[in-house]
């Protein structure tokens, strides 16, 4: 099922491949951009809540057929190898990254920091996009 310039939005509560990625809150897919909402809630396991940043070459692909987004904007996070400072293990922050438009399609997506990734980093596969689950917002 293919719809075109349409905006679509999709809620999730999915955490990545770690313990302590951020919670995948939405994905948002207009004409102009693909936009990914994260919430990320600091972990005892840090002192003074740890650090976040996301890696420049964060991109999207595309299961089936590989094709890949590259990042082009990021709002709420640094990028590498700058460094946002948590100030306790009670903080909290949302952010969004931006990528080219993909295409409005049913498809399941990988949104990937590193390649082989360690729990550390952001990578979440199998994120299913179905287009009759998405909310149209004008």
């Amino acid at each position: 099922m293919k719809q075109k310039n349409k905006s679509l939005v999709f809620h999730y509560d999915s955490i990545g491949h770690g313990r302590t990625t951020p919670k995948l809150l939405r994905i948002q897919l207009t004409p102009e951009f693909t936009k990914i909402d994260f919430g990320y809630i600091t972990n005892s396991i840090y002192i003074n809540g740890g650090w976040i940043k996301m890696a420049p070459t964060t991109f999207i692909e595309n299961n089936i057929s590989k094709e890949r987004y590259p990042l082009t904007k990021a709002e709420g996070i640094p990028l590498a190898p700058i460094k946002h400072n948590f100030q306790s293990k009670k903080d909290w922050r949302y952010f969004s990254l931006y990528f080219p438009p993909i295409p409005q399609e049913n498809c399941t997506i990988n949104i990937i920091e590193k390649i082989n990734g360690t729990p550390n980093d952001f990578n979440y596969y199998d994120v299913e996009l179905q287009l009759a689950e998405g909310i149209e917002i004008i």
